[in-house]
């Protein structure tokens, strides 16, 4: 009966439900909400109000149910001050996927109707979507910082919410913090002058002053893009143009303005192939290196690792990524998270297309999607060819849906959108995710609705052999969908770049320990060339060719332990950890606790595991507390594959 429910219901909403919400956002949808926040960072505490508009768009509903975890409510109103009776219940209880926060209604609503409700409520450290940090876990141990993550599902334990990425909602927010806390503050929406209604006005103090900052978000998001940073923190534009900004602490933001020097370059080169950037101005924050990933495409206020800050320009193709989910992602975004790929694999697609056209170096981007399939084959390995988490529809039913969280949806589906531009033409589909945008535009969607549109676009269209174009486009469709494992059809990415760059690493091998003749060719390869050799030495460790003499000769011709660029680090230490090299240690435990990024302290994290789980284990116990909670938790997943459990 539960199955039969399931398909009337997907029937009835034609779109997929995603059930990583315990929410009844079938039955009433939230299209706006009011946060006021009262931020105190010494007891890393909030307290808040949550103020909502929700729509009725089923018959008729007596209770709204939202998403929440570890958060205290206390009080829960209609806006003419009738107190409303709720619950809190647990829906999985052995997952971490939170609770369900039940509001008994004081009527029936229907249809068409709409629901005005507030919410008193706190946030504490417990809350995995914010980390507070104290003064010295920042650059320029001045003052505490604050910044939130909410992709999947984190925005739970921010504000009771329809948590999940089918329901788009507009918002506005009234921040409150002290000037000894936070020189400034932001969010994922545009700073007002318009001063809303303050429900909690604090205290006077004579040893600091109260400072008030309002957003409003007039486009509709979904709530994993809620943000905020405060801290020690200053904005500069980053180009001429005036759209694109920079947030930083003061002490680098010189430094990381002349690396972002060409961010309206970037955002020009995406335009020339999708259509304009609508979302008015662009800004990226470089936040502190205990920042989980490498950025965050939170609209207005990209946040980013400075891990990407390398003084080489090699990290800025995340800049270039993350300035891609303004079109896919946050313009047009997945309807659940087993169509994450909706939001990722478009956006490695259009990242790689301005890139070509800002770069104008095929070879590079060649190279980039040949590192991206060699992560994907390595996460394919640790998952399981056979693992649902390695199909690009993952069932994430029960679970936390970051648990399925890989590279397999930024390059699965890269390649996916690659084979389907093979099938249609490079020109054609182009055009075809243009009109793709202006027809979805701030809406959710699902794998089979974009079916549908490439299939009605190229009959409208009245393209050149249409029949055949459609089943072949069919044919694989619900095999690179759904089959786990490799992509079914392998794609043609060699270049000449890639074998002379395997012919370098040969030549390594082969001189044994000895410097060989070529060894400077490396100074002058590509950014992604660099990548692609530290790749290949890793799969000679993986064979048992990669000795420690040679390790100790690569190093002493290019100083790579000793490089800025933690890119290139990373690999590399995964290579010699890989290859049995324990003479680094140390220096690999303090490179770990420097960068709180998982791209880059995961792999690490798993090749020392496999060679030394002891000390593994004590690099993880001395620098927990630097990284932020869903990191942890990745890293305990990686330590814990040991027989012996971190406890």
């Amino acid at each position: 009966m539960i199955l039969l429910g399931l398909l009337f219901i997907k029937f009835v909403f034609s779109y997929e439900i995603d059930v990583n919400t315990f929410s009844n956002y079938l039955d009433v949808q939230n299209r706006h909400v009011h946060f006021e926040w009262l931020i105190n960072m010494e007891k890393k505490l909030i307290n808040a109000t949550a103020n909502y508009q929700f729509h009725v768009v089923g018959s008729s509903i007596y209770k709204i149910s939202l998403d929440i975890k570890d958060l205290t409510i206390y009080t829960i109103y209609m806006d003419n001050g009738v107190v409303l009776r709720y619950s809190v219940d647990y829906p999985y209880a052995d997952s971490d996927q939170g609770q369900r926060l039940n509001i008994m209604l004081n009527r029936e609503y229907k249809r068409d109707e709409f629901v005005i409700l507030t919410i008193k409520y706190s946030i504490d450290a417990r809350s995995e979507s914010i980390s507070f940090m104290d003064i010295s876990q920042t650059q320029t141990k001045s003052m505490p910082y604050l910044f939130t993550q909410c992709e999947d599902a984190y925005c739970r334990s921010l504000a009771p919410l329809q948590d999940t990425p089918a329901i788009k909602q507009t918002y506005s927010a009234t921040i409150i913090y002290k000037d000894i806390e936070a020189s400034d503050v932001f969010m994922s929406a545009d700073e007002t002058q318009e001063q809303f209604t303050i429900l909690n006005h604090p205290s006077i103090n004579p040893n600091f002053t109260w400072k008030y900052k309002y957003f409003v978000q007039k486009t509709p998001i979904p709530s994993y893009l809620f943000a905020i940073v405060a801290g020690n923190l200053l904005k500069v534009p980053t180009s001429n143009g005036g759209r694109t900004f920079l947030i930083s602490e003061p002490d680098k933001i010189n430094e990381y303005k002349e690396e972002l020097k060409d961010m309206e370059q970037f955002l020009q080169a995406i335009e020339q192939y999708i259509g304009p950037y609508t979302w008015g101005t662009y800004t990226i924050v470089i936040l502190p290196p205990s920042f989980p990933y490498g950025g965050m495409e939170n609209p207005l206020l990209t946040f980013a690792s400075p891990t990407i800050m390398t003084k080489t320009g090699s990290g800025l193709y995340v800049a270039i990524h993350e300035m891609a989910h303004s079109w896919f992602g946050n313009t047009i975004t997945c309807i659940n998270w087993a169509n994450m790929w909706i939001n990722e694999g478009f956006t490695v697609f259009l990242e790689r297309k301005a890139s070509l056209f800002y770069y104008k170096v095929l070879d590079d981007i060649k190279l980039n999607a040949i590192i991206g399939n060699a992560t994907m084959y390595q996460d394919i390995l640790d998952l399981g060819p056979d693992n649902n988490f390695t199909s690009l529809h993952p069932d994430t039913t029960g679970i936390n849906p970051q648990l399925s969280i890989s590279e397999i949806p930024y390059e699965k589906g890269f390649q996916f959108l690659t084979f389907l531009e093979g099938i249609v033409g490079a020109e054609d589909f182009k055009y075809m995710l243009r009109s793709y945008l202006n027809k979805y535009k701030y809406k959710s969607i699902d794998q089979q609705e974009f079916q549908h549109f490439i299939l009605r676009y190229l009959y409208e269209q009245h393209v050149d052999d249409y029949s055949t174009k459609r089943y072949r486009i069919l044919e694989y469709w619900d095999t690179w969908i759904y089959q786990p494992g490799l992509p079914p059809i392998i794609l043609d990415f060699s270049t000449n770049k890639l074998i002379e760059t395997q012919q370098y690493t040969t030549s390594y091998i082969i001189a044994d320990g000895r410097q060989p003749d070529n060894y400077a060719q490396y100074f002058n390869f590509y950014p992604s060339q660099k990548k692609v050799f530290l790749e290949e030495l890793f799969k000679k460790a993986q064979n048992n060719q990669l000795k420690l003499n040679i390790i100790e000769q690569i190093d002493k011709d290019l100083q790579l332990t000793n490089d800025n660029d933690y890119e290139l680090k990373f690999r590399w230490f995964k290579a010699i950890l890989t290859a049995g090299d324990r003479t680094r240690f140390n220096l690999i435990a303090n490179f770990l606790g420097e960068v709180g990024t998982c791209e880059i302290s995961c792999p690490v994290y798993k090749a020392l595991n496999e060679l030394d789980h002891d000390f593994a284990v004590q690099t993880f116990q001395t620098h927990q507390e630097f990284y932020h909670q869903i990191i942890r938790n990745s890293i305990q997943s990686i330590l814990e594959k040991n027989i012996q459990l971190i406890k």
